[in-house]
C-alpha cells in the first residue's frame, strides 16, 4: 500500500489547528481586556475614595471653626445655651480625620491628617485647661490666643488636606486619560498584530487543509478516467492523511479488482473457445456426416433428412450468432438436435428424455453448458455399459435452476467420483471438458454456481448445474 507523506514529521488534527487558532486569537485579547478591566476598577476606586475623602473633609470644614468658637465663647461667658465643654464635637472631628487617615493617599495629606489629629489632641487639652481655671479673664484670653488659634490652624490644614485631595483628583483624572488613550493605542497596535497573525495563521491553515484536498480531487479525476497511478500527498493531518490512506487503498484494490476481471474475462474467452472448440469437433463432424452417408446409400432417406436437419441445427445454436448467453429454450433445442444425431447412430444403445419445465425455459444460461454434460454421459456412462442405456436431462425451479444429466451407466467408483471433483474444482484438465464449463458458471455468476456430481458402480451418474435466475 502507498502511504502518503507526512509534512514537517508531526501529524496534527483540524480539531486541534483550530484549537489553537482560537486560542491564539482569544488569549491576547483576554489578557488585554483583563488589563484594561483591572486598570478601569483600580482607578475608579482609587478616585471614588480620593473623592469621598475631599468631600468629607469639606463637610467638617464647613462650620466646624464656627460652631466650635462659638460653643466654647458660650461656655466662658457662662451662657445657659452652652453649660459644658463641647469636646464632643472635637472628638467627632478626630472620628472623622481617623476615617480619612485610613483612605489617604498623598504623602503631603498624611502629614497633614496626623497634624490634625496632634491640634485636636491639643484643642481638646486647652478646652479642659478653660475648664479648670476660674478666672474669667484668663479664660477669655485662653480662648483667644488658644482655642481660636488651633480651630483656625484645623480649619487651614483641613483647606490645604481638601486642596490636594482635590489636586490628587485632577492628576488622576489626567492619568486616567493619558492611561486610556495608551490603551486604546496598545490595543489599535496589539488588534493589529492579531489580525495579522491571524490572517497568516488562517491562510497557513487553510493551505495545508486545501492543497491536500485539491491533491485528492485531482487524483479522483485520475482515478475516474483509469489512471491507478499514485502519487502520494504531502500533508501533516490527521484526517486527510488517514483520508489519503483510505483512498490509496482503495485504489489499489480496485486496480487489482480491475486485473482480476481482466484475468477472469481472458479465462472465460478463453475457455469460451475451447468448449466451442470442442464442440465442433471434426470427428464429431465426421461420424454425422458417415452416418448420413451411410443412411443415404441404405435410401434411408427419411432418417437423413433427420439427422441433416439436426446437425444443421446444432450447429446453428452452438454459433448463437456470436452470443454467450442464450436462453434455456435454445440450449434446449441444442441438446436435444445433438441427442437425436447420437440415437440415430447409436439406436441400439441409447434412450434419452428431456423434461425441463416450461416455467424456467425463459431464463438465461450460458451456452453450451448441458451438451457437454450429455456427451459425457452418453461416452463414459452409456457406451461402457452393456445392453441399452438412458440419458435423463432434467430441468426444476428450486432455489434458483437447477438442472440435471443423469444416466445408467457404468458408474464410478469413490476414487475416480473424488478424482474428477478435484480436477474440475481444482481447475486441472480432466480431458472431460468439464473445468471449462464449471469455471464458465463460476465466473458468470459467482463461485455459489457450477456443477457438483454424484456417481455410483454399475448405477450411473448425475451430473447437477445450480444457475440463478436471470431474464435479460
Amino acid at each position: 500500500m502507498i502511504k502518503s507523506k507526512i509534512k514537517n514529521g508531526k501529524k496534527k488534527s483540524l480539531k486541534s489547528q483550530m484549537r489553537n487558532l482560537t486560542v491564539a486569537i482569544i488569549v491576547p485579547f483576554v489578557l488585554m481586556i483583563s488589563n484594561t478591566f483591572y486598570m478601569v476598577i483600580s482607578f475608579n476606586q482609587q478616585y471614588a475614595t480620593t473623592l469621598q475623602n475631599a468631600t468629607a473633609a469639606s463637610e467638617f470644614n464647613f462650620d466646624f471653626k464656627d460652631n466650635l468658637d462659638l460653643d466654647m465663647y458660650y461656655y466662658v461667658v457662662g451662657s445657659k445655651s452652652s453649660d459644658h465643654l463641647p469636646l464632643e464635637e472635637v472628638e467627632n472631628a478626630r472620628q472623622v480625620i481617623n476615617r480619612l487617615k485610613l483612605t489617604t493617599t498623598s504623602k503631603e495629606n498624611i502629614w497633614r491628617v496626623k497634624s490634625l489629629l496632634r491640634l485636636c489632641n491639643r484643642l481638646s487639652e486647652c478646652m479642659i485647661n478653660i475648664e479648670k481655671n476660674k478666672n474669667y479673664d484668663d479664660k477669655m484670653e485662653m480662648l483667644d490666643h488658644d482655642i481660636y488659634v488651633l480651630t483656625g490652624l484645623i480649619q487651614t490644614y483641613m483647606r490645604d488636606y481638601i486642596y490636594y485631595e482635590v489636586k490628587e483628583l485632577s492628576l488622576m483624572q489626567k492619568e486616567v486619560t493619558h492611561r486610556v488613550t495608551m490603551t486604546i493605542g496598545y490595543m489599535g497596535i496589539l488588534s493589529g498584530l492579531i489580525f495579522a497573525f491571524m490572517l497568516w495563521y488562517s491562510r497557513l491553515v487553510s493551505k495545508q487543509i486545501t492543497e491536500p484536498v485539491s491533491q485528492l480531487c485531482k487524483k479522483v479525476e485520475h482515478l475516474g478516467q483509469g489512471d491507478f497511478h499514485v502519487v502520494p500527498i504531502e500533508t501533516n493531518n490527521i484526517e486527510l492523511n488517514t483520508l489519503e490512506v483510505g483512498f490509496n487503498d482503495m485504489a489499489y484494490h480496485i486496480n487489482r479488482l480491475m486485473e482480476r476481471e481482466k484475468e477472469n474475462q481472458a479465462a472465460l474467452h478463453k475457455a469460451e473457445l475451447e468448449l466451442l472448440q470442442a464442440q465442433i469437433n471434426p470427428h464429431f463432424l465426421y461420424n454425422a456426416l458417415d452416418s448420413i452417408i451411410w443412411l443415404a446409400e441404405s435410401h434411408q432417406d427419411k432418417e437423413v433428412i433427420e439427422m441433416t436437419s439436426c446437425l444443421s441445427t446444432f450447429f446453428r445454436t452452438s454459433l448463437s450468432k456470436g452470443k454467450d448467453i442464450i436462453t434455456l429454450a435454445v440450449e434446449k433445442q441444442q441438446v436435444e438436435s445433438y441427442l437425436q444425431i447420437q440415437k440415430i447412430r447409436y439406436s441400439d444403445i441409447l434412450a434419452y428424455s428431456i423434461q425441463i419445465e416450461d416455467s424456467i425455459l425463459q431464463y438465461d444460461i450460458p451456452k453450451l453448458t448441458l451438451q457437454p454434460l450429455v456427451e459425457n454421459a452418453l461416452y463414459h456412462g452409456v457406451k461402457n455399459k452393456r445392453g441399452v442405456g438412458h440419458i435423463w436431462v432434467q430441468g426444476m425451479e428450486e432455489d434458483g435452476i437447477v438442472l440435471k444429466v443423469i444416466d445408467d451407466g457404468a458408474g464410478m467408483t469413490k476414487e475416480q467420483l473424488e478424482e474428477l471433483r478435484a480436477g474440475v474444482y481444482e481447475d486441472r484438465h480432466t480431458g472431460l471438458g468439464l473445468v471449462n464449463v464449471h469455471k464458465r458458471l463460476n465466473l458468470y455468476y459467482g463461485a455459489d454456481y457450477g456443477l457438483t456430481f454424484e456417481s455410483s458402480p454399475g448405477e450411473g451418474t448425475t451430473v447437477c448445474v445450480k444457475i440463478p435466475k436471470i431474464n435479460n
